[in-house]
């Protein structure tokens, strides 16, 4: 996927002084291991030695500098220019160490002032900044990129940082407390591992990438793993920059794992269980289809111009086995408004979803832009929504923390504001032997005032003390409904516990206390006999039969399927897209549903596979999509029973090379005539150049490439029987076929 050079590019290389005096835009340079910094010119034939020669010599936007296989070590600092791509040969053969030292030293820098366009990608190379311990090291950065939209880093590895593997930075300013009003926008960070490159130095933790000041990025497919440094040591796999301030940002397809946590307390040795931890949400931020070992932290969320502030999605989070210490789930800090978390599964975690308010007065350092108090204070919860969740094996870890399955907890002051709170149709369950004593705890809530908080259509069972408790001297809660629950197996009777007495308004009716006979002890769905089936209420969302069934999956229709799929995946092969899967077992599978889409969010079907049906053992899949999309093309897999149920897989996508959007059609050369073929995405203007097969020049025309296929003929000088390439040189990557004249 663009990380290694097209077997058709190597014709041309060689004539690269042609090359360059025919298209200055679209020009490729080389540096090799065996290069020259001195005597090269960055052609194939001529390379330079080092990224650093490259970068400083090559500033034009649209060109290329290839890094051939090959290990580098870089003893300066090197600047990438607007607008150059970047790519090696692969990321396990293009090796880029850093030999930098020096506190925030950094291999690869892409420096601009604020909204500039930098319209460019790295990718297909390894970045090594030689971390072996805190006493042996070398680089403290990898990639660092300031001011700059629309830049891609993709298909790379970033490993052996010891401060922060990548940065994207989009605003110059320093720490700002208010939103900084520049962002940049459209960057992605794709398909990339990152290792063993954030640390934590006992005061605070950076991450593997960190994002500030950024608008609509996107980070997708990556490998994220912090877990190599002795305990306390390690950082955040997604850390803020310069506080953060994104919006529109979306998280989604990573494998995201943060070292378990050791502390006996939340921050000890300035340590946390933080997976993602993100500051100054404007809006938008979705994260999704992720596995994560670690806690989602998220501080600040502001709804914006958007429809949510945050959307929390279709995640799994948690370790097998548990971390015997406590650890968190999904934390919302400070203030919290529209909140959508949905469709997660929660797994050995201790708190599910937990809010950690401060004082109305505390701005955590980022104070009012109108002065004063706002309404509802600094850390306001307003009209979040907690549904469908599987939250299992909810455990009290070792240290400190406060486990449960929704909690809302104070800092100080005991003053929470709440505003709109939904927690519907999601499976509570305690890990037996050391359970939470309560499963949604309102405890804190004396000085505070909480109004319009639904509690419907959950399961709950085996927690020690209640499963819903208040707070005293006060409850501090008005207007709540708590329907339609089965609440089993816990203490005070399963009943819920308000020391001050019950809320003002208060609804309490239609709950149940009966066993809701899951599947098994790690199956969380229903079997045909429970007596949660078709007892819950309409609360807008979808159900089958008479009514909702309770907790997190509708019988016979909800997730998961008895479908174990281990891997999805995508991946180029010549013009087509291959898809490849394998599930574990399979119980009544009939088939899989293929679907695509051009942009994640609209899909439509392309095909199906037969399912083995009944298998427990390894079963491999494999579909061609041999017609994709221009541009990005994403997957899933529609998994479809024998009954007609249906559960989604994952999104998948895979990113053409520069040359899938142009493509040499049928070419002749007869008679004094040219005769070709070119597909385009776009309009355009392109060099056409024919040389020998010495690389001699014999004819150079200008044509105007419209989207589609656009047909040219042109009259060239008569040429002797014989080979002969053509190129056709664009703003992207050139391309070229091979031209025969005469008899053959």
């Amino acid at each position: 996927m663009g990380s290694r050079l097209p077997a058709t590019k190597h014709l041309i290389t060689v004539f690269l002084f042609i090359i360059l005096s025919v298209s200055a835009e679209a020009a490729t340079y080389y540096i090799d291991p065996n290069g020259n910094d001195v005597t090269g010119n960055g052609s194939l034939a001529n390379p330079w030695k080092t990224l650093r020669k490259a970068t400083l010599t090559v500033t034009g936007a649209g060109n290329i500098i290839h890094v051939n296989a090959g290990t580098y070590y870089e003893t300066q600092e090197c600047y990438l220019a607007v607008g150059v791509n970047l790519e090696g040969a692969g990321s396990t053969v293009t090796i880029i160490r850093g030999e930098i030292t020096g506190q925030f030293s950094t291999l690869l820098s892409l420096d601009s002032p604020n909204d500039t366009n930098g319209n460019q990608s790295v990718s297909g190379i390894t970045f090594d900044g030689q971390y072996v311990s805190e006493t042996n090291f070398k680089t403290w950065i990898g990639l660092f990129v300031t001011g700059r939209s629309n830049v891609s880093i993709h298909d790379c590895k970033v490993i052996n940082f010891i401060n922060r593997g990548v940065i994207f930075d989009g605003n110059d300013a320093n720490d700002p407390i208010y939103d900084p009003g520049h962002y940049a926008t459209g960057n992605k960070f794709y398909n990339n591992t990152v290792l063993n490159s954030a640390e934590n130095n006992g005061n605070f933790g950076t991450g593997l990438i960190n994002i500030g000041s950024q608008m609509n990025m996107e980070i997708y497919n990556n490998v994220l793993i912090q877990d190599q440094r002795p305990d306390f040591k390690n950082g955040w796999p997604i850390k803020p920059w310069n506080n953060g301030w994104i919006k529109g940002v979306k998280i989604y397809n990573n494998t995201l794992t943060k070292a378990p946590y050791k502390g006996t307390f939340p921050g000890q040795n300035g340590d946390w269980d933080f997976c993602i931890e993100l500051l100054n949400i404007e809006g938008g931020l979705e994260i999704y289809n992720n596995s994560i070992q670690g806690s989602i932290d998220l501080n600040f969320c502001r709804k914006g111009s958007y429809a949510f502030s945050a959307w929390i999605h279709n995640n799994t989070l948690g370790r097998t086995p548990a971390n015997p210490n406590f650890e968190s789930g999904i934390v919302l800090e400070f203030k919290a408004e529209h909140v959508l978390i949905e469709n997660n599964t929660l797994n050995n975690v201790s708190s599910g979803v937990q809010f950690n308010t401060r004082s109305v007065n505390n701005d955590g350092g980022f104070p009012n832009p109108g002065g004063g108090v706002p309404p509802g204070g600094f850390s306001y919860l307003l009209n979040n929504t907690i549904r469908n969740n599987l939250f299992s094996n909810l455990y009290y870890g070792n240290g400190a923390g406060t486990a449960a399955g929704v909690i809302i907890l104070s800092e100080n002051g005991n003053d929470q504001q709440v505003n709109g709170l939904n927690i519907y149709n999601n499976t509570f369950v305690a890990k037996s032997g050391s359970a939470p004593i309560t499963c949604i705890d309102f405890s804190n809530q004396e000085n505070g005032n909480a109004s319009n908080i639904n509690i419907r259509n959950n399961i709950i069972t085996g927690f020690t003390y209640t499963w819903l408790a208040g707070s005293a001297p006060n409850t501090a809660i008005s207007n709540m409904v708590v329907t339609h629950n089965d609440a089993y197996n816990n203490g005070s009777g399963n009943t819920p516990v308000w020391p001050a007495g019950n809320p003002t308004a208060y609804t309490y009716n239609n709950n149940i206390s009966v066993n809701p006979l899951f599947v098994s002890a790690t199956d969380f769905r229903l079997q045909a006999l429970s007596p949660a089936i078709d007892r819950g209420i309409d609360i807008g969302l979808p159900f089958t039969g008479a009514a909702p069934d309770l907790g997190y999956a509708e019988f016979n229709a909800g997730p998961p399927l008895p479908i174990t799929l281990l891997e999805f995946s995508v991946k180029k092969a010549a013009n087509t897209n291959k898809l490849q899967w394998t599930t574990a077992s399979e119980i009544n599978s009939d088939h899989f549903r293929i679907e695509r889409s051009a942009d994640g969010l609209v899909f439509s079907s392309i095909g199906q596979v037969p399912a083995a049906g009944i298998s427990s053992t390894y079963m491999h899949y494999t579909f061609t999509d041999g017609n994709p999309l221009a541009g990005i093309n994403y997957y899933r897999l529609v998994m479809i029973d024998k009954q007609g149920s249906i559960v989604y897989s994952k999104i998948v996508s895979v990113t053409p090379d520069n040359t899938a959007d142009l493509r040499l059609g049928y070419a002749s050369l007869n008679s004094g005539k040219l005769n070709i073929q070119v597909y385009s995405s776009r309009t355009e203007k392109a060099t056409l150049l024919i040389t020998d097969m010495s690389g001699r020049r014999l004819f150079t025309t200008q044509v105007m490439l419209q989207p589609g296929t656009t047909s040219f003929t042109r009259d060239i000088p008569g040429l002797p029987a014989g080979i002969y390439n053509m190129v056709l040189f664009t703003s992207g990557k050139p391309v070229t076929k091979r031209l025969f004249t005469g008899n053959r």
